[in-house]
């Protein structure tokens, strides 16, 4: 019994001694360049210490060695703690090796290179690190290490991952030159993979220019969020834009992501006509929009202010459940209906569905590490999806044509059986109008022949009408000298001066039609000196003239004005100025008012009329006077004082 236990107790013995002593990883040596020129992992060889509060440097880690431990054995306190790893190196090549450290997304490394207890380098790099801090042939995730031949080194590195996601410490060391090709092979694939993207892309952009046609407008819109998510992952985006502020150039990768989302949500919605097709699948498509942008300004926020990367991409990550939904419920209800061009966006729409299926699942599983492929898978499934949509597009354009070409057609068809119907009514009202006209040719010969006859006859009637006129007038002429009564001699002259009136009109309107015009200046004038002529041999009496030379009045009122100036004049000879009447005057005025309407005003400066003077004949005159202002249509007001005053409105 006594034999087991002490065995038992020196098992326990030797394993607590071997856990005591501390961790001493092996030496990476180069002894080959061959050897060197491959890509050597540092996983193996490294030993790391995690030092959550910064509390220590270079010295102090070196010295306490014993906290170090392997990769494999680490239990990490935090995501975003401060760690130390030892690398021990050694190079047996027989020439001095410029070796290129390597490593992944980590944002802050300082690496150390002692030479025994001597430090013989010192570089800053990280993805995070800002461009004027890295040494000239280093960038923000490798820097070069130069080896003396025959000397053991001792690699530290200081690690500080801000994204908190857990730290991948993913080291590796290579020969420089070999190290170089290999980034030039990436990144004139990098090149080839954006370039046919960009070519692409101004392909779209020419393509909507050209056409107007909305759904390109997405489709650029998708181009561009994905080739720029592909630019800022390759790092070139902080390279070109933001080489001090890297922080600020990571923080658009996600955005990227979404814009090429909306693109998508866009063409799907507006190419397969949703609004009309499918309204409940265009609310929800209208929904995730809104949650799109949330969804966007959420994840800067919180990058921006928390640096928590790895929270934000979680977010992201469980929400791709709800578009995923969406796509493949548009598929299963809108693929009955698809048009052939609108299938082929359903295969990009599947292609776009698998690979991000595949940037999803290897995200949520490799986290950071998925960086190094995402962008090479984006650039290549984008470009395939580009061909199916550009093809579906282009198939929807070409249909677009044939249609509208079969439309035109049919308009060009009813247009030429509209034109045969138009051509046929007219011909009918063709016909029927030539009869028409044909009647109307023998009723314009009717009354032309009609017209030449009432004419005859009118002229006949105004030449029997003239001479009767002067015939009475040459009559009451011869009878004046032989009436020796001064009444009836009075008389007979006022008889004779509407004769002449009448006479005057008669001679103004002879060749005209009741329509026509006179001249109301020359006809006045007329009047008037012949009605001096006969009651004022002498010319004792000053008759002054104002007639407007424009103003002219109808045929029909012509003779109705003549006979009220002829009694007006025949009644202030006769009546109103007395043998010793001083400066007798008679002012005659006519204007226009308007267009319409014609003011006349007759004043003499004579006696005047007496009240209670009815039954004489100038109030028998006035009455008259009145008669014939009312059958023009006008007004007529009088004013007795200082002689007599007529204003006379007629519409002209």
């Amino acid at each position: 019994m006594i034999a087991p236990l002490a065995r038992q107790h020196t098992l326990w013995l030797m394993l607590f001694l071997i856990a005591a002593i501390p961790c001493k990883a092996d030496t990476l040596t180069l002894r080959t360049a061959e050897q060197a020129a491959q890509k050597s992992s540092l996983d193996r060889y490294a030993t790391i210490w995690e030092d959550p509060t910064n509390s220590s440097d270079t010295a102090t880690a070196r010295q306490h060695f014993t906290r170090f431990v392997s990769l494999d054995s680490l239990v990490q306190q935090s995501a975003v703690s401060f760690y130390w790893l030892r690398i021990p190196v050694s190079n047996a090549t027989g020439a001095t090796a410029d070796m290129m450290l390597s490593f992944r997304s980590l944002t802050f490394v300082d690496v150390y290179l002692y030479q025994g207890n001597r430090c013989v380098l010192y570089r800053q790099a990280g993805a995070f690190q800002k461009r004027s801090r890295l040494a000239a042939q280093d960038g923000r995730l490798y820097t070069l290490l130069s080896l003396q031949s025959g000397q053991s080194y001792e690699l530290l590195l200081k690690v500080h991952h801000t994204k908190h996601y857990s730290p991948s410490f993913n080291f590796y060391l290579q020969q420089k030159d070999a190290f170089i090709s290999q980034l030039h092979t990436m990144q004139l694939i990098d090149a080839w993979s954006q370039g046919a993207v960009a070519v692409f892309l101004i392909y779209t952009i020419l393509s909507w220019l050209v056409s107007r046609f909305r759904p390109y407008l997405w489709l650029l819109c998708y181009m561009t969020g994905i080739g720029l998510y592909g630019i800022a992952t390759g790092g070139y985006l902080i390279e070109w834009f933001f080489p001090e502020n890297p922080f600020m150039g990571w923080l658009f990768n996600v955005t990227f992501v979404h814009l090429g989302s909306f693109g998508i949500y866009m063409l799907l919605i507006d190419f397969w006509q949703m609004k009309q097709h499918n309204p409940r699948l265009y609310k929800i498509g209208r929904i995730l929009i809104v949650e799109l942008i949330l969804l966007t300004i959420t994840g800067l926020c919180i990058d921006y202010f928390t640096g928590n990367f790895n929270l934000a991409n979680n977010i992201n990550l469980w929400s791709f459940a709800i578009p995923f939904s969406f796509i493949i419920a548009s598929l299963w209800l809108c693929w009955h209906r698809l048009t052939r061009a609108q299938r082929y966006m359903a295969y990009g729409l599947l292609l776009f569905f698998v690979g991000a299926l595949i940037i999803v699942f290897s995200s949520a599983f490799l986290r950071e590490r998925s960086l190094q492929f995402a962008p090479y898978i984006t650039n290549f499934t984008t470009l395939a999806i580009f061909l199916l949509f550009a093809t579906g597009l282009k198939e929807e354009l070409r249909q677009h044509e044939i249609d509208k070409h079969a439309a035109l057609k049919e308009l060009n068809r009813l247009q030429l059986y509209q034109n045969a119907i138009l051509e046929q009514k007219v011909e009918n009202r063709t016909s029927e109008l030539r009869v028409s006209n044909q009647h109307l040719t023998e009723q314009q010969a009717l009354l032309a022949d009609r017209n030449t006859k009432i004419e005859t006859l009118i002229n006949e009637l105004n030449h029997r009408v003239k001479n009767n006129l002067q015939l009475l007038y040459g009559l009451s002429s011869l009878q004046v000298p032989m009436v020796g009564d001064e009444a009836s001699r009075e008389i007979l002259k006022g008889n004779m001066a509407k004769i002449k009136a009448m006479m005057l009109v008669n001679e103004k309107l002879l060749w005209f039609d009741e329509q026509s015009s006179v001249h109301i200046q020359q006809f006045t004038s007329e009047i008037t000196d012949h009605l001096q002529r006969i009651y004022d041999t002498q010319h004792r009496v000053n008759i002054q003239l104002d007639v407007h030379h424009g103003i002219q009045l109808q045929g029909k009122y012509a003779l109705s004005f003549g006979l009220i100036l002829a009694e007006l004049l025949t009644n202030s000879f006769k009546y109103a100025f007395g043998e010793h009447h001083e400066h007798p005057i008679i002012n005659i005025n006519i204007q226009h008012i308007d267009l319409r309407t014609m003011q006349f005003m007759y004043a003499d400066n004579g006696r005047g009329m007496e009240k209670g003077t009815s039954g004489n004949p100038a109030t028998m005159g006035i009455s008259l006077v009145h008669d014939l202002t009312r059958q023009m249509n006008g007004k007529i007001s009088v004013e007795n004082g200082h002689g007599l005053t007529y204003q006379f409105l007629i519409p002209v």
